[in-house]
């Protein structure tokens, strides 16, 4: 009998080793399952960003400085419909669970900017992998959006594809967390 536990503690161990690497592995809400992905050598490019001296902010890189207070908006001057766009250039490959992605901050939070969009990745910034749509809340708070970890990639592209509100043309974020595995 003890020799039966034994075996099935074992399938049940490479049962749950095996699912690491796959979208089923679970993603605890304290993100214990991953690690923070170290943002100091990634570089930020957008579609489009706020022309210099409109406002102290406003650019891509925005979006990788760890504060809140910043953020990357899309250009005033001119009107650019969706979608837009930021690509995310990690330097090295990662196997990526979450992408926390946090709305540009307000007293009450914004109900502009962007509603439905689309995270992507890439090994070589030209060709793209779908890691799913999803839709934006409305909040001050950061967003986790869990990705299936099965693949490393050193580009992250967050395509904005639909607004809050109709009819309005630009977007913002303040900051884009990677959780990649341990």
């Amino acid at each position: 009998m003890r020799t039966v536990n034994y075996i099935s503690f074992i399938i049940l161990s490479l049962c749950v080793l095996a699912a690491c690497n796959k979208p089923e592995a679970i993603l605890f809400n304290d993100k214990s399952t991953a690690a923070r992905g170290d943002k100091s050598t990634w570089t930020a490019t957008a579609d489009s960003e706020t022309p210099d001296g409109w406002e102290n902010t406003g650019k891509a890189s925005a979006l990788l400085d760890g504060k809140v207070a910043t953020y990357w908006h899309t250009d005033y001057s001119v009107v650019v419909p969706y979608p837009h766009w930021v690509l995310i250039d990690m330097k090295t490959s990662q196997h990526i669970v979450s992408v926390d992605i946090t709305n540009r901050q307000a007293a009450t939070p914004n109900k502009v900017g962007m509603k439905k969009f689309k995270i992507e990745g890439s090994e070589d910034g030209t060709s793209f992998t779908s890691l799913g749509e999803f839709t934006f809340a409305i909040t001050n708070d950061a967003q986790p959006f869990p990705v299936s970890s099965a693949k490393g990639y050193r580009y992250l592209k967050i395509t904005a594809l639909e607004p809050q509100v109709a009819g309005t043309n630009h977007t913002f974020l303040s900051e884009i967390d990677v959780y990649t595995t341990k």
